[in-house]
């Protein structure tokens, strides 16, 4: 049961991170990166905050600050971990919305799976079992991604925001797997948050982003959406998968987030993909299945 509850957890998240790119690109429009970021946190937090107060209403008859973190250890592990969490999501998320000002909604979705490439490779730092698929795996993603951005000399500054994106995330997703198993999640993503918050509005401001109200509002379905359905509830649908799915099973369903992110482009902004990009996608996609093979144990 848990199983399935992770593997439905994980799909949704995915439709709706595929399909946010296309709000993100929409939103883009009207708003700055910085801004549309902060802005999608704060829904996200506001959102949180009132599934917090009805979880703790339903099972505890009452709202409780820090939930099932009782004790002093607890409670500074999970503030510790959405800190962590925090930085990490708010950077990768400013050099995504960045990245959608000057690329398309479904090559930004390939090019931000690519994480799911870098996290085995970042492992091998840590000591972590390797193997030769993994080096092919890189090799295609590479290879796709040739293809995807039409070379390495027309590499613009929007693939590269989106290529700085997927490192980010890959340490987004090694920091979750240290916390999540431990924290109350839904609490966790809200700190999370919450610290995305401060970091991008403070950062927003710093840069010098313009904050018109009517842009603003302009902007709002798109921020809207992106942090109810984005932040607020896949976010934390992806902590929920991560806790009770195994790693392989959990990023091999997270690539079908490019998959979403592709359509949701065709739908709802008429972008169109050539044949050389389609080529791309595929090769990248072929290189995140590749990557969620398992080794073989040597037979003793």
């Amino acid at each position: 049961m848990k199983k399935l509850i992770g593997s439905a957890s994980m799909i949704i998240a995915t439709v709706l991170w595929g399909v946010a790119f296309s709000a993100q690109s929409s939103g883009m429009k009207f708003v700055e990166p910085m801004l549309f970021t902060a802005l999608r946190s704060l829904v996200g937090v506001i959102s949180l905050i009132a599934v917090i107060m009805v979880i703790d209403l339903f099972r505890e008859k009452r709202i409780s600050l820090w939930g099932s973190a009782g004790t002093a250890a607890e409670r500074r592990e999970l503030v510790t971990g959405g800190f962590y969490c925090g930085v990490v999501i708010a950077a990768a998320s400013v050099c995504q919305q960045t990245g959608l000002k000057f690329t398309s909604a479904g090559k930004t979705g390939f090019l931000t799976a690519l994480y799911i490439v870098i996290v085995p490779v970042l492992g091998i730092f840590f000591k972590r079992k390797t193997s030769p698929l993994l080096c092919i795996a890189v090799a295609l993603s590479l290879f796709g991604s040739y293809l995807l951005c039409g070379g390495v000399g027309s590499i613009g500054k929007g693939e590269w925001f989106v290529i700085a994106c997927a490192f980010i995330y890959s340490i987004h997703i090694m920091v979750i797997d240290r916390y999540a198993a431990k924290c109350d999640c839904v609490r966790l993503s809200c700190i999370q948050f919450m610290v995305a918050t401060v970091l991008t509005s403070a950062a927003s401001l710093f840069a010098g982003e313009p904050w018109v109200a009517k842009n603003i509002h302009s902007a709002m379905p798109f921020w809207i959406f992106c942090g109810i359905g984005s932040s607020a509830i896949a976010f934390t649908l992806q902590m929920v998968a991560q806790k009770y799915l195994h790693p392989v099973t959990a990023t091999l369903l997270m690539s079908l987030e490019s998959v979403f992110a592709v359509l949701g482009g065709w739908i709802f902004l008429k972008e169109i993909l050539s044949p050389r990009e389609l080529a791309g996608c595929a090769i990248i996609f072929a290189a995140v299945i590749i990557t969620q093979i398992p080794l073989k144990k040597k037979e003793n």
